[in-house]
């Protein structure tokens, strides 16, 4: 797939950019996000991702895996973090390991989650109500 599908966002509605390359899983987790009102892009790779964050014009949260195909999480979450200074990133993978949160941190992440992460705490680190 060239680029994120997009849901049509809401007026105003807050912008949410998910990569993940399992699509079932992103599937429910754009479901559930969407379900708060939020606007949800989705990228399946990090190279998509990053080559659709000049065209999301805003961009309030993301949800970023680690391991991807094209680039990895670790530099989605570096190109994020420059072209949307106060975009609250949240990490979210299978490796939670200690060195693996600190990589992410190191490169801008708010929120380190390992999978399988509760949904409410996903829907509470981007910002929503849950």
């Amino acid at each position: 797939m060239n680029g994120p599908d997009r849901a049509e966002p809401a007026s105003g509605a807050t912008s949410v950019l998910l990569v993940d390359d399992d699509d079932d899983l992103a599937d429910v987790l754009a479901r559930a996000i969407g379900r708060q009102g939020f606007a949800v892009h989705r990228a399946r790779t990090g190279s998509d991702a990053i080559a659709s964050l000049p065209s999301l014009g805003r961009l309030d949260a993301a949800v970023v895996d680690l391991v991807l195909p094209g680039a990895g999480g670790l530099e989605v979450v570096r190109s994020i973090r420059r072209a949307f200074p106060s975009c609250r990133i949240v990490a979210l993978t299978g490796l939670a390991e200690p060195l693996m949160q600190r990589a992410f941190r190191d490169a801008g992440a708010d929120v380190f989650l390992g999978k399988p992460a509760e949904l409410v705490d996903l829907l509470q680190a981007i910002g929503a109500s849950g």
